[in-house]
């Protein structure tokens, strides 16, 4: 009986440790990204996006090339994909890019279309 209930817990510990390995892949994601959208409209086309981790969980916000801080929503990073999603001017868009090598490339989703995506993990100062 004691080597049933053993191996009961160890089937239900090995997908909470699958968690945690998780959220070990989401440092790859965590830094400071300077990044360009060529096509957004201009003040939006280039800045920085800095993303953290906070109570376990990711958190940002995007800060334009003028200042201009916005807050983003619904972090999610998984197999090599970070997605957010954020408001400008009172519209919602969404953020889906790939990460590899200190760099991100992908979409900008907007009502005006698919906008590519590209940044560089900026170097912390030391």
């Amino acid at each position: 009986m004691k080597k049933l209930l053993v191996f009961i817990f160890m089937i239900a510990i090995i997908p909470m440790s699958g968690k945690s390995l998780g959220t070990t892949s989401a440092k790859e994601v965590i830094g400071e990204w300077a990044f360009q959208v060529p096509s957004a409209p201009y003040g939006y086309e280039k800045g920085t996006i800095i993303i953290s981790e906070k109570e376990d969980k990711l958190a940002g916000e995007v800060k334009f090339a003028d200042g201009y801080k916005i807050q983003l929503k619904d972090l999610t990073f998984t197999d090599g994909v970070f997605k957010c999603g954020l408001y400008v001017d009172y519209e919602y868009i969404n953020l889906s890019v790939k990460v590899k090598d200190q760099k991100m490339t992908g979409t900008v989703k907007s009502s005006e279309g698919d906008m590519d995506l590209a940044a560089t993990k900026v170097k912390a100062k030391e």
